[in-house]
């Protein structure tokens, strides 16, 4: 037996750097908002948007609203990004379960979300109360007072805007609070980037005059921004404490930043454009000097963050990635705190681009010259570019073919009536949004009514039997572990209590048919025409309603509760005969339709604006009964087709249990038979 003393094989010991501290967390916090108010007030002056005293006798809120204003955006930003950066956490990027339950972490940011909220709530309120005083001209103290906020704050577009980002971020924080779903996290999400939103639809895009590439612009310019830097701020935070696995949710924000990216760049352009009037105003004016280096901040981090985030993840060992990302992150978090003071200063100063007067009232309403009398080609063959539709039918367009692509490549095959139906949906959009017809519905009810028609009765229906649901479940791959892809969203939301509302007979009957008497009898038409983020609601509810109602009666995607093809036939017949007695209501009209906005925007070509609405009526009757043969076909089809698979199936049946089912059938009548004759 050895006394030699026995030998000790030390653990195995690596090099783990501690995480950060929250002090630490809390100093980068603090130099990111003192960064970002720097930047907002060097901007101003640059861009020429600072406080300048009033002339004597002149309104003058003075310099506490003056520079508080700017400011106080500033910090609502920041907010409004931190609230969407732990929300984009907890729904996407942390893990959870299949079933969509939260896990521990994402519990820990929806709390987070809950906190940036409540100050996000009150910032939006204070800033509210600064821009009343600054646009009223008043002081602090006078315009908090309740008789000033009662009379103004809800007249005024920024301040409404304020008021109503104020209440949703208060429902976002109190909706994360009781939050513990990852599809509950999400409508929170969403409610927040509308949230964000608002302020863009209220700002210099209201007042220019290429109103539909100024608002899109804006608010896709506030979106990208908004997820891109709180996506990197979680991100940031989760790999300074290493609280989350880094390699998948920084693959995951990967796409979401590229995404966002682009739709920067494409935005930005937009903004520039609707802002300057020539691009030697980018050189020649503290505004475009301004929105240079914005512009090359943006793309400098995007380049700079892609090439570094795929070296950490490809080439650092597990250990060091979280400590070396933190650090990079930082770095580039900075920088979007400079952008962001840019971005606050420009929407905060008065844009170089001098505004040509139009020659009437209505025109200056409208963005635009009156259109000359409507004929065939230049209702049907010209081009008026809406950004927003002509983008959303492109995308539409390309990830259909994109999944049809995938599919033919793997050996399967999917039915080309079905693209054909989809692509000429999305061309019928791109139609009544982009040619002819989207300018002269805007100044004539006949020709609305055609637009109208086509939009909710003929797209949505080449639409519904392209069957999008249908080709993306086939073609997106199943998620690998135990957590939602993008496959197993659209199976939840197929099959969640949202999609049974939406595809309820009742509902789609009350959104699609009674919907247009509450819209065309009362002044919400009138209201929702007069601005244009209203038309564009209008224009997505015509394409959302038409698109559920089809999906009911024809659609071949899978939901809840498919209704009995009888049941369909009742549906359609119903719809057919209000909307019938719809078009007789619109035909017998007394008065013109929209007065407080088709009687302003009236060219000469309209003599008689009675005579117009009737048009519009006859138009309504005239359109229904097209699509509907094409609807009662598509039913039939379906119903004779279900049949013959129900008989096959039965067949087969029949064949595996030796006609069970009839012999069962057989002895039960002769057992009823026999106790008659006894």
């Amino acid at each position: 037996m050895s006394n030699a003393a026995p030998s000790h094989t030390p653990r195995p010991t690596r090099s783990v750097a501690r995480p950060v501290a929250l002090p630490v967390l809390g100093t980068i916090a603090a130099l990111l908002v003192a960064l970002t108010v720097v930047t907002t007030a060097f901007g101003l002056v640059v861009a020429e948007g600072n406080y300048v005293p009033a002339e004597p006798g002149l309104p003058d809120p003075g310099p506490l609203v003056g520079w508080g204003s700017p400011i106080l955006r500033a910090l609502s930003t920041l907010a409004a990004i931190a609230t969407i950066g732990w929300l984009l956490s907890a729904t996407f990027l942390a893990p959870s379960s299949r079933d969509g339950v939260v896990s521990r972490q994402g519990r820990t940011d929806l709390r987070l979300a809950t906190a940036a909220a409540l100050v996000w709530a009150v910032l939006s309120l204070l800033q509210m109360f600064f821009e009343l005083a600054y646009v009223l001209g008043l002081t602090l103290a006078k315009a908090a007072t309740p008789d000033i906020v009662s009379t103004y704050a809800n007249e005024i577009p920024t301040t409404r805007a304020l008021l109503f980002m104020a209440i949703l971020a208060f429902v976002v924080a109190v909706g994360a609070l009781v939050t513990a779903t990852t599809g509950a996290s999400a409508a929170w999400l969403l409610v927040a980037v509308a949230a964000a939103s608002l302020p863009a639809l209220a700002g210099h895009s209201a007042g220019l005059g290429d109103h539909a590439l100024a608002t899109t612009a804006g608010v896709a310019h506030v979106v990208a921004a908004v997820l891109w830097i709180g996506g990197l701020l979680a991100l940031a935070i989760h790999a300074a404490r290493r609280s989350m696995p880094l390699e998948r949710a920084v693959r995951r924000f990967s796409t979401i930043a590229l995404i966002s990216i682009v739709l920067l760049a494409v935005s930005g352009v937009g903004n520039a454009y609707t802002r300057l009037d020539n691009a030697g105003q980018l050189i020649t004016t503290g505004y475009g000097q301004t929105v240079i280096v914005k512009a090359a901040l943006i793309v400098g981090l995007g380049i700079i963050g892609w090439i570094m985030r795929a070296r950490i993840i490809g080439s650092l060992g597990r250990s060091s990635r979280g400590s070396v990302f933190a650090r990079v992150a930082a770095v580039e978090l900075m920088i979007m705190a400079i952008a962001v003071g840019l971005g606050v200063a420009l929407a905060s100063s008065p844009t170089p681009r001098v505004e040509v007067l139009l020659d009437s009232y209505g025109e200056s309403l409208l963005g635009f010259a009156y259109p000359p009398a409507p004929t065939f080609a230049n209702v049907s063959l010209t081009f008026s570019f809406d950004p927003l539709f002509f983008a959303v039918c492109l995308v539409a367009g390309a990830l259909y073919i994109a999944g049809v692509v995938r599919l033919v490549r793997r050996g399967d095959r999917w039915p080309w009536l079905r693209t054909a139906s989809w692509l000429a949906g999305v061309l019928v959009v791109m139609w009544t949004t982009n040619a002819g017809i989207a300018v002269y519905a805007q100044v004539s009810v006949g020709l609305h009514m055609v637009q109208h028609m086509t939009m909710t009765m003929l797209a949505p229906i080449l639409l519904v039997l392209g069957a999008p649901a249908t080709l993306a479940l086939r073609a997106l791959k199943p998620a690998v572990g135990n957590e939602r892809g993008p496959r197993e969203w659209l199976v939840w939301f197929l099959h969640s209590w949202i999609t049974r509302i939406l595809t309820n007979p009742f509902y789609v009957f009350v959104v699609y048919v009674i919907g247009l008497y509450g819209l065309y009898f009362t002044p919400a038409f009138g209201w929702l025409m007069g601005s244009h983020v209203g038309h564009v609601f209008m224009q997505v509810h015509f394409i959302a309603s038409g698109y559920l109602f089809y999906w009911v009666l024809i659609g071949i995607d899978p939901r809840p509760k498919p209704l009995p093809y009888w049941g369909r036939l009742i549906l359609l017949l119903l719809a057919l005969a209000v909307h019938g007695f719809f078009a007789v209501a619109l035909m017998m009209g007394s008065e013109p339709l929209a007065a407080e906005w088709y009687g302003i925007v009236q060219p000469d070509w309209i003599a008689d604006p009675l005579r117009d609405s009737l048009n519009g009526g006859q138009v309504a009757w005239s359109v229904s009964e097209i699509p509907t043969l094409i609807v009662l076909i598509a039913i039939a089809v379906q119903w004779s087709r279900s049949d013959d698979r129900e008989a096959k199936r039965s067949d087969r049946q029949a064949d595996r249990d030796e006609d069970a089912e009839l012999k069962a059938y057989n002895e039960r009548l002769a057992a009823l038979h026999r106790r008659d004759t006894e």
